[in-house]
């Protein structure tokens, strides 16, 4: 454990760490910060499984160190955590100078390490343990084609646990879905390959991030690529209802307010927002998030196995578009719904 960075980090992790290096040898190189999509797919690409990661780096001379130990104090006692905060230290030194990165995940699961590569066709076995209470999960998985499926999940005990087969070659994203408190949220998330290769997760556009579209607004923009994401999977075009654009608005504006992403918020969850507006709705879902701009929302959400099923979804025939802003970036929310005839 880094002795200079101890009492604000007592939990490390060695697959954090090795994020963190890489962050560091790039900020010692002076290259652009990452942005949260692309931490997120590190994390993934080195076995880290843990969501809604941070990063902060700083370079220096050769008094760094004591430096970073005061700065990285007030960074962290800036950062919310609602579970266990799992933290991991990087640091280069080259001919101009030295660079120390620290990588946190708040951690509201553990998952039993899964293997980096399977053979195609071969089984793999999600084992997961809760750190906070909850009122019960599922296993998402998301192959190298198709849509998402959830998997048959056995709960108890403060354990998740499900199996699936691998039965195409390339990437396969497993996800974990926890009730917790503020609602549903992926609590973890790991990458595995089937057949050979690295674990590398795509990094391609999602599909319709580059529609050219009339939207004058950041809310008909992400629509316009949410439709064309569904265009691509032949499924179709939502409409748009102008009273759920306004839950929707609401519901992003009260998570920048909050300044984490929750399903409840204090108004209750999505069916409850939409039945308190007067909406008779069948069925109801949410995608909630917070990225540098309208394209990486997007991406985000599409590639998350849980969000890409409210996406693509075909019980649903509404939608309503919430976006608000700040200085980082945008907060954003997709409402989904069946309404009633």
């Amino acid at each position: 454990m880094p002795e200079p960075f101890g009492a604000e980090c007592p939990s490390w992790d060695r697959n954090l760490g090795a994020v963190a290096t890489e962050l560091a040898r790039a900020a010692l190189a002076q290259k652009p910060a990452v942005d949260g999509a692309s931490l997120s797919i590190l994390l993934r690409e080195y076995g880290a499984p843990y969501v809604w990661p941070r990063a902060w780096t700083l370079r220096g001379g050769a008094d760094l160190e004591s430096q970073a130990a005061v700065r990285l104090r007030a960074w962290l006692d800036s950062v919310r955590d609602d579970g266990a905060r799992r933290c991991g230290f990087g640091v280069a030194e080259g001919p101009t100078g030295r660079a120390v990165a620290v990588v946190t995940a708040d951690a509201l699961a553990d998952l039993q390490p899964l293997a980096a590569n399977v053979r195609v066709g071969g089984w793999v076995d999600v084992r997961a343990k809760l750190l906070v209470p909850f009122a019960g999960a599922k296993v998402i998985v998301l192959g190298p084609r198709g849509a998402p499926r959830p998997l048959p999940t056995a709960v108890g005990g403060g354990q998740v646990s499900a199996s699936f087969s691998a039965d195409q070659e390339g990437a396969w994203l497993v996800q974990v879905v926890a009730d917790v408190q503020g609602g549903p949220r992926q609590v973890l998330e790991a990458l595995l390959i089937a057949g050979d290769g690295p674990r590398r997760q795509a990094r391609d556009e999602a599909p319709g991030e580059r529609e050219r579209t009339t939207a004058d607004d950041s809310a008909g923009l992400l629509f316009e690529m949410l439709a064309a994401a569904r265009s691509s999977e032949q499924r179709s075009r939502l409409r748009r209802d102008p009273e759920l654009d306004r839950i929707a608005r609401e519901q992003a504006a009260a998570a920048r307010a909050a300044g984490h992403i929750a399903h409840d918020l204090g108004s209750g969850d999505p069916e409850a927002r939409v039945r308190a507006a007067g909406i008779d709705a069948e069925s109801v879902g949410e995608n909630l998030a917070r990225a540098e701009s309208i394209a990486r929302a997007h991406r985000a959400l599409w590639s998350s196995p849980s969000h890409r099923t409210n996406i693509l979804d075909d019980r649903f025939d509404s939608i309503g578009i919430g976006v608000v802003e700040d200085a980082d970036g945008v907060w954003a929310c997709e409402l989904f719904a069946r309404m009633a005839p």
